[in-house]
Order: structure tokens, then C-alpha cells, then sequence
């Protein structure tokens, strides 16, 4: 189905290509645009929207403008970033450069001098102390405790930055091969995989054995051979925060490793929702052995001369932290479920 594309600001397109990941705080878009009048249209930094039929999918800034010409033709170029991009290329400017006995959202506010905006989906376990490294960016910055926490950050398409914990909904209709599934493929890796992940850390407070040498243990036991990982804790050595970051550090392991890549017709679901990052979506597709719920990673909007797409990068739901799915899909693309914390001597 086509869509009415508006990019505001900027001439018509002849060209779209719009890719989002629960996995990177920039969305990003490439155009090919009609190049008229006797100068560029636009430059670097000039503000925009991208909507899709009228739903916002993109809230920024032009990034490149790349222009060319010959006697008899010109081609323009654009590429598009969403406006957290500043969230990951400039340092936070802060009074003291810490807070104190604050979530991860608060945090991200306080340090949010740009006024690019947060938002999160609650239930944020709140971090004793967290101190800005000297010329540190706001993602990274907050990114360092979130790998401790099992929390997503990506971009909305209003251009602000998403704390996510969960999967944020469900897709209508689903994808099924015969129906809307154009191609698809699958990608097995044993890389970034582990037997077994142990994260270790210190309280700061205490000299007994659970505050000085602290470990959690988690498994992944689809790695057939020993491939162990040792972790250093990102903060406070409590035993459930070092428990989430053993699992997280498996799960994300197991999605990152094994993926399928889906193109439908299409940047639409039943219901008229836009394909979306971290939303499950229900797949039948027997060639590549996947009957189930699985989680969008990523998405890639196209339209252009060869129609209107969606290609879909999709992971076992607790890869980004769902749950069990409970399906019939093939063993290979599940990640690990429930993990105990043992602590021990290191």
C-alpha cells in the first residue's frame, strides 16, 4: 500500500529508506530528492518531520546533503538523524555531574540539558550513586547502567529518548508466509554467545563475602562447549541488580546472535499501526522454522520506484526482555529463560 510521505521543509522525494532498532538511540532516514531551483534546497542542520500518511515516524535534523550534476542531469542526496542524535555526540553540561538516590529517568532529565526529553515505562530501580565521566555524552552516559538493569534505550518518533523494560505492545495480524511475507532469511551465529556469564562486584559498604566478592552466575545451556564470560558490575554490587545483569548479558547474547530477517508489503500491521521496534509480532513461516511470537529488533521503511516495504530484523521475545513465547519455533532462535543467581568465592 503506498504511502503519502511529507517531509517537511524539504523538496519532493523520489526515494525513502527509514530504519529504527530498539538497539540505537538514532533512527535514521536516506532520501533521494527532486532537484530543482538554481541552489540546494537544504543544509546540514535544518529542522523536519517525516510523516507517513499523517503518523509522525521521524522528528530531526537534515545530517548530509549530497548534491551532483553534469550537463544534462543532477541528483540530490539527503540523509535525515533524529533529533536525539545530540543525546550521543554531545557532553552533558551539569552543575555537579551527579546525582544521587535516583532512577535511571530521573537521571537521564537532570542530565537532559538540551531539552531533547525522556521517556520511560516505569518501575526504574533507582541507583544509589551515578557520576557523569568528564565530556560524557547523555547516552552513554546512562547507557553504562542500563546494560545493568536489562533497559532498552531507542529513539520515539517525536525525537526523544525511550527507557524501555519490556516489549511496548503487540502487532494485529501477524506475519505469515502465502500472506504478506515477501521474503525472508534467517542468521545463526555463535558469536557474542556464552556457556556461562559471571558478573562480579563490590558493595561499598561491608567486609563479609557477599559484599566483597560477589558473584551471580547465569547459563546459556544451548552453548554445547565451555565458553565462559566474566563480567565487572556496573555500580552497587546488590544481588538482584547482579542477577538481572547476568541474564541480561545471556539474553542479549542469544538475540544478538540469532535472527530472522523478514520483508513484508507494506509499513503496516492489521490495524494500521506502523511496523515498530520492540513490538511482538506472531510468525509463520515453516521455511525458516519460526511459528510463534517473536520481538522487532529493527526496521527499515522503504518506498521508492519498486514499492512500499518494510524489511524486519526479529529475535526470540527474550532477547529484549520478554517473555517465553511458548511457541512452536525452531530451538535455534530461543534465548535462555529463567536464571538462578548463585553467589560464591570468585
Amino acid at each position: 500500500m503506498l504511502e503519502t510521505i511529507t517531509i517537511e521543509g524539504l523538496p519532493p522525494h523520489v526515494s525513502i529508506s527509514m530504519t529504527m532498532s530498539a538497539e540505537q538511540a538514532v533512527r535514521t532516514a536516506t532520501l533521494d530528492l527532486a532537484f530543482t531551483g538554481k541552489s540546494l534546497p537544504c543544509l546540514p542542520g535544518d529542522k523536519t518531520r517525516v510523516l507517513a500518511s499523517g503518523d509522525l515516524v521521524l522528528t530531526g535534523y537534515v545530517r548530509d546533503v549530497n548534491a551532483s550534476h553534469d550537463m544534462t542531469s543532477r541528483t540530490l542526496g539527503v540523509s535525515l538523524v533524529s533529533r536525539t542524535v545530540d543525546a550521543t555526540e554531545c557532553s552533558v553540561v551539569h552543575p555537579t555531574g551527579e546525582c544521587m538516590d535516583k532512577d535511571l529517568a530521573t537521571i537521564a532529565r537532570e542530565f537532559d540539558g538540551l531539552g531533547i526529553g525522556i521517556e520511560d515505562d516505569g518501575d526504574l530501580p533507582k541507583e544509589p550513586r551515578h557520576k557523569l565521566a568528564t565530556g560524557e555524552s547523555l547516552f552513554h552516559s546512562i547507557e553504562r547502567r542500563a546494560r545493568g538493569r536489562g533497559i532498552l534505550i531507542y529513539d520515539t518518533p517525536e525525537g526523544k529518548l525511550k527507557l524501555a523494560t519490556k516489549p511496548q505492545g503487540t502487532h494485529a495480524g501477524g506475519l505469515v508466509f502465502g500472506r504478506n511475507i515477501l521474503a525472508a532469511s534467517s542468521s545463526l551465529s555463535e558469536k557474542g554467545r556464552h556457556s556461562s556469564v559471571k558478573v562480579r562486584g563490590q558493595k561499598t559498604e561491608g567486609t563479609g563475602k557477599g559484599h566483597l566478592r560477589s558473584q551471580s552466575i547465569a547459563k546459556d545451556d544451548s552453548v554445547v562447549r565451555d565458553r565462559p564470560l566474566i563480567i565487572l558490575h556496573e555500580g552497587e554490587a546488590e544481588p538482584d541488580r547482579m542477577r538481572k545483569r547476568a541474564e541480561w548479558q545471556v539474553k542479549r547474547g542469544a538475540g544478538n546472535s540469532v535472527t530472522a530477517q523478514i520483508k513484508v508489503t507494506g509499513w503496516r500491521d492489521d490495524k494500521g499501526k506502523i511496523w515498530s521496534p520492540n513490538y511482538l509480532v506472531h510468525v509463520e513461516d515453516d521455511m525458516i522454522g519460526i511459528n510463534g511470537l517473536m520481538i522487532i529488533k529493527s526496521v527499515t521503511l522503504a518506498q521508492g520506484p519498486d514499492g512500499t516495504t518494510a524489511a524486519l530484523s526479529l529475535a526470540d521475545p527474550r532477547a529484549l526482555g520478554g517473555e517465553n513465547p511458548r511457541g512452536k519455533t525452531a530451538k535455534a532462535y530461543t534465548a535462555p529463560g529463567a536464571i538462578e543467581t548463585e553467589l560464591e568465592d570468585e
